[in-house]
């Protein structure tokens, strides 16, 4: 079970951090260029998190990095619908950035406490 809960975040995050490449449009080129790092980094981690992480048992932070990891998900849904609704903005595509950010943040909290607690 811990095992699947592993691979449900690592690619939890994986996904959120192609999203923004998939989804919005930017107008300026710095923006295009930082979502395409942000798609690279993210697959760089997500393939470390899968080589480093994982344990034998449950513990909270598991808990904590997964309920973040679908909120952030819920976030980018209701992102894609503003965006299909009202259009592209500056302003969400800056928001889609700074939640893939937190996503980052929170899964490297969870490697670094699933290295310390595993040994």
């Amino acid at each position: 079970m811990v095992l699947l809960f592993h691979i449900l975040i690592s690619f939890m995050l994986l996904g959120i951090s192609l999203f923004p490449v998939q989804t919005i449009k930017f107008e300026s080129s710095r923006l295009k260029n930082l979502s395409g790092i942000f798609g690279l980094v993210g697959i760089m981690v997500a393939g470390i998190g899968i080589y480093i992480g994982g344990g034998s048992s449950f513990h909270a932070y598991i808990y904590i990095t997964f309920i973040i990891q679908l909120i952030v998900l819920g976030l980018f849904l209701l992102l894609y619908l503003r965006v299909k609704k009202v259009g592209y903005s500056i302003l969400l595509n800056i928001f889609s950035i700074s939640l893939v950010t937190i996503s980052y943040i929170f899964y490297v909290y969870y490697i670094i406490a699933s290295f310390i607690y595993y040994y």
